[in-house]
């Protein structure tokens, strides 16, 4: 954790309200991307992260020192989630016909990482791929690319082991390869076909 973390988290537990607005501030956007990747209902993640805070702040006399502030606030925010989720049976499945509108504004977060490598068609075909990925696979993407997770971060937001958040990484990749290369194949394929016939 950085320094200034820690230093932000501790004056936050001792009840400083600048702190409380500064973690806000700083983390209210990441957090939110992430839980984009569970819930398509904006208002509602809205909403969840707003408790996640008020709850934070609640209970910050009982708070004690994260090794990891960011690793800590993704993990309370996902088992909020999924709280709400148990309690009210919020949960949204994506549709697996998620279109490219959609997909754009959920991939926020890949977006991001590769406005600036590619030109705009590129980039609705990289979401229109992403798109195409299981939810959580989507999630450990973002988690590690957008994020700028280690493994050992993305094992313990998702609850899982290191080596199964390395597998899972790995398989997210390899998917994401193949849908990449089908893409492509279909492309040459219709450009063949029907452009150059």
């Amino acid at each position: 954790m950085t320094e200034q973390d820690t230093i932000l988290w501790h004056s936050f537990r001792e009840g400083d309200r600048q702190a409380f607005e500064a973690l806000l501030h700083k983390y209210y956007r990441p957090l939110f991307d992430y839980g984009a990747k569970f819930l398509k209902d904006r208002d509602l993640l809205k909403d969840c992260v707003h408790d996640l805070f008020v709850n934070l702040w609640e209970r910050r006399l009982f708070l004690g020192d994260v090794t990891n502030l960011k690793v800590y606030l993704f993990v309370a925010l996902r088992n909020l989630i999924f709280q709400q989720r148990q309690k009210n049976t919020i949960w949204t499945e994506l549709p697996p016909e998620w279109d490219e509108e959609q997909a754009e504004a959920s991939s926020h977060a890949e977006k991001r990482i590769i406005d600036d490598e590619v030109d705009q068609q590129q980039l609705s075909q990289l979401q229109k791929t992403i798109g195409r990925l299981s939810k959580r696979q989507q999630e450990v993407l973002h988690l590690k690319f957008y994020e700028n997770l280690s493994n050992e971060q993305i094992a313990q937001v998702l609850d899982i082991s290191r080596p199964a958040a390395t597998n899972l990484l790995s398989q997210a990749l390899k998917s994401f390869r193949e849908q990449w290369g089908l893409l492509f194949v279909f492309v040459y394929v219709f450009i063949r076909l029907f452009i150059i016939s």
